[in-house]
C-alpha cells in the first residue's frame, strides 16, 4: 500500500478579472524584463487598471524563489488569518506582469511610471491605478514599492542603458535611481 502525500491548501485570492480586458500581456520593451503589461485601450488618470490576484500563502508555505510575492497588508491579517501573502505568479491577473520602472535617474525625474500600487485592507488588497492618462499600445510601468530589491534588476547594464537612453541622458560616468 502506497502512503499517501500530503495535499498542499490552495486557496485563491478572488478578484474582478474584467479590468484584464482593457490590458494585453506581451514582451516588455525592457530588455531582459520578460513579458510586460500593455494598455488595450486608452486608460484615465484615476482609473484602476487591474486587481492583483493569485495564491494566498501564510509563512508556512512561503516560496523562497518566486518574484511575484506581495505581502499583503498587516491591517487585513486578522480577516485572512494564517494568509500574509500574494505569489501571483500563476494566478495574478494581468496586472502581475506590470515592470518596474525608475522614478529618477541621477536625480532627473523620468515620468516613466504610469501606474501606482494602491493597498487596501480588504481583498482584493491590491489594485494598479493609472497615475496618468495611458494611451492604447504604451506600456505600463509601476514602482513595486520600498521593500523590493530593484539593484540587481537596475545594476544591469542594458536595463541602466535602456532607461538612460529614454531619458535621453550619459550615465557611463554616474548612475544613481530611486523606485
Amino acid at each position: 500500500m502506497r502512503a499517501q502525500q500530503p495535499t498542499k491548501e490552495f486557496v485563491l485570492l478572488k478578484i474582478n478579472k474584467e479590468h484584464d480586458k482593457r490590458t494585453v500581456i506581451k514582451p516588455s520593451a525592457i530588455p531582459n524584463a520578460g513579458n510586460g503589461l500593455f494598455a488595450r485601450v486608452k486608460i484615465k488618470e484615476g482609473e484602476v487598471i487591474g486587481e492583483l490576484g493569485g495564491q494566498l500563502v501564510s509563512d508556512d508555505n512561503y516560496p523562497e524563489d518566486s518574484f511575484y510575492i506581495a505581502a499583503i497588508p498587516e491591517c487585513a491579517w486578522e480577516k485572512i488569518y494564517p494568509y500574509k501573502y500574494i505569489d501571483s505568479k500563476e494566478h495574478g491577473a494581468n496586472v502581475s506582469r506590470i515592470n518596474f520602472a525608475p522614478s529618477e535617474i541621477n536625480g532627473v525625474k523620468t515620468g516613466f511610471q504610469n501606474a501606482a500600487i494602491r493597498q487596501l485592507c480588504e481583498a482584493p488588497y491590491f489594485i494598479f491605478i493609472a497615475a496618468k492618462d495611458i494611451e492604447a499600445g504604451a506600456e505600463i510601468w509601476s514602482s513595486y514599492g520600498d521593500d523590493y530589491d530593484y539593484d540587481s534588476f537596475m545594476k544591469l547594464q542594458a536595463i541602466r542603458d535602456f532607461f538612460c537612453g529614454l531619458l535621453q541622458i550619459n550615465c557611463r560616468e554616474e548612475f544613481s535611481y530611486a523606485n
